[in-house]
């Protein structure tokens, strides 16, 4: 026991408490306790900070608001890449619809000029049989 004293003599709470004894014992005979100097307020115990933390008074300490910070930053900038992502999916979904309008055209341009040749060779050959049916009935 007398270790542990010679460890806990020097921290505060005990220098409070020792203190307050004597005032108590000395100052104070009518029974008032003593007034706490507002400059020799200690820290809050375990069980206060566990209080304080549950009725929100102090919900985050400052390592865990670094800690909120840094999160948010990574989802702001994991949001941008991913707007990113989507304009570059965009564009090239763009480009890929410009060159397949391009080569339906093509394909439907080599379609008329089929379409046209198979006509003119419909009606070539319709007028070679004509000459060719009035040159019989001449002979």
């Amino acid at each position: 026991m007398l270790h542990c004293w010679n460890i806990l003599k020097h921290e505060q709470k005990w220098h409070e408490a020792c203190a307050n004894k004597k005032q108590k014992t000395s100052s104070n005979s009518s029974g008032v306790p003593a007034q706490e100097d507002a400059s020799n307020a200690r820290p809050d115990g375990r069980k206060k900070e566990k209080e304080r933390q549950h009725k929100g008074k102090n919900p985050m300490s400052p390592g865990e608001n670094l800690y909120m910070d840094a999160m948010e930053n990574l989802w702001v900038k994991k949001k941008e890449v991913e707007e990113l992502k989507e304009l570059k999916k965009k564009e090239r979904n763009d480009d890929r619809i410009e060159i397949e309008m391009k080569r339906l055209q093509v394909k439907m341009d080599v379609e008329k000029e089929r379409y046209d040749l198979q006509r003119e060779q419909l009606e070539l050959r319709k007028m070679i049989e004509e000459k060719n049916g009035s040159r019989e009935g001449k002979e």
